[in-house]
């Protein structure tokens, strides 16, 4: 059984789970799925309906994972003279804050970003690693938590670091966590709110790569297999969210710099 980017169910169901765990673990999803058709030879024809498919099964997982907080903000909104309910009303204004930055950095960067020499290239996607490696180095040094909520003006900086996580490698998880952590939240607090951060993220993702889907016209597409990659990616994401948020209440960066560095070297050799 294929699809018509000639990928097997095995290499679906892979590549479904390599979405799931590295969409969350700060190691870069996008570039795992390069490196890995890259790596094994797998046809990459196609890959934007089926890479669309996979960021659609972690949001999913997003939206059923976090629907106590979901439920919390708009039961917030109905205690709108409620004062401890003054955080849940205020979360969704820092997330749309959190994301206006790249909304308005994607439409320039999309050129650059979608070029033969940075779309799907295993170089940059190493150089992008090898960079996020050294920023969580930098937080391992920089970790003095305030205990203070994330502001505004934390979450206008987490923001901007989000823009840099569009380059092919640059984990988007990752390089907002290590903003939470700069701007001195305790690096579960910091991890949670990217993950927050995540919902209108690959949101805007899909709708931006369903509008080029829609103008390449017609793809022959296996309908159970997509079914069974998105089932995967859903599942394996719910998996890795859960243990992100347990291993970062004791853990820091740092087993995942030293990843990331030696994957980032990797693909740049290839």
């Amino acid at each position: 059984m294929t699809t018509g980017s000639e990928l097997t169910l095995v290499q679906s169901i892979v590549l479904a789970a390599a979405q799931g765990v590295t969409e969350f673990l700060p190691i870069s999803s996008s570039g795992h799925l390069v490196l890995v058709r890259q790596l094994f030879g797998w046809s990459d024809d196609g890959g934007l309906v089926f890479d669309t498919v996979l960021h659609a099964g972690s949001l999913a997982a997003i939206l059923l994972y976090f629907w106590r907080t979901w439920r919390d903000i708009v039961t917030g909104y109905f205690s709108f003279y409620n004062p401890e309910r003054s955080a849940d009303r205020r979360l969704p204004w820092l997330l749309i804050l959190a994301t206006l930055p790249v909304v308005m950095a994607g439409p320039l960067l999309k050129p650059f970003l979608e070029s033969e020499a940075m779309a799907r290239n295993s170089a940059a996607v190493g150089l992008s690693m090898v960079a996020t490696a050294l920023l969580f180095q930098l937080c391992d040094l920089r970790f003095r938590p305030s205990g203070k909520p994330i502001g505004f003006h934390n979450a206008l900086l987490i923001g901007l670091m989000q823009i840099v996580a569009l380059l092919p490698g640059a984990s988007r998880s990752g390089w907002t966590t290590a903003g939470g952590i700069l701007t001195g939240q305790s690096r579960e607090a910091a991890v949670r709110f990217a993950f927050l951060m995540a919902v209108p993220a690959i949101a805007g993702a899909i709708l931006f790569q369903a509008r080029d889907i829609l103008q390449m016209g017609y793809t022959q597409i296996e309908p159970l297999q997509m079914l069974i990659a998105f089932a995967v990616s859903f599942l394996v994401s719910l998996g890795a969210i859960h243990f992100c948020l347990v291993y970062f209440r004791r853990h820091s960066l740092r087993g995942f710099s030293i990843y990331l560095g030696l994957i980032g070297l990797l693909a740049i050799a290839l």
